[in-house]
């Protein structure tokens, strides 16, 4: 009777019976080796996803880092770049600058 049912149905009946019917000891020992056999499948599935989620959250952190990193390199030049347009601002033409239109920019 047992060793009939497939594999869906034995792993049904393994994981929701209670195990009151009576059943001859090699049933017992087949069920028994059945279930090893499922756990080490899905033991086995579960590690695989696992390392590939853990390698899928160290690239997400590796990608945070590199962006990060850009970011701040992107507000410095914003800021330096501010900088230097607030430094003609607040400062006066010289004549030359006047008379020709143009301003004498030199960057410091």
């Amino acid at each position: 009777m047992i060793k009939d049912l497939n594999d869906k149905e034995l792993l049904d009946f393994l994981m929701n019976s209670d195990y009151e019917e009576d059943l001859k000891p090699e049933d017992l020992t087949y069920l028994l080796f059945r279930f090893k056999y499922f756990y080490r499948i899905l033991h086995g599935r579960m590690e695989n996803a696992k390392s590939e989620k853990g390698a899928e959250l160290m690239n997400l952190k590796d990608d945070l880092k590199s962006i990060s990193k850009k970011m701040i390199d992107v507000k410095t030049e914003l800021a330096d770049k501010k900088n230097y347009i607030d430094q003609f601002e607040s400062r006066k033409l010289t004549l030359s600058e006047r008379w020709k239109g143009k301003l004498n920019i030199k960057n410091r």
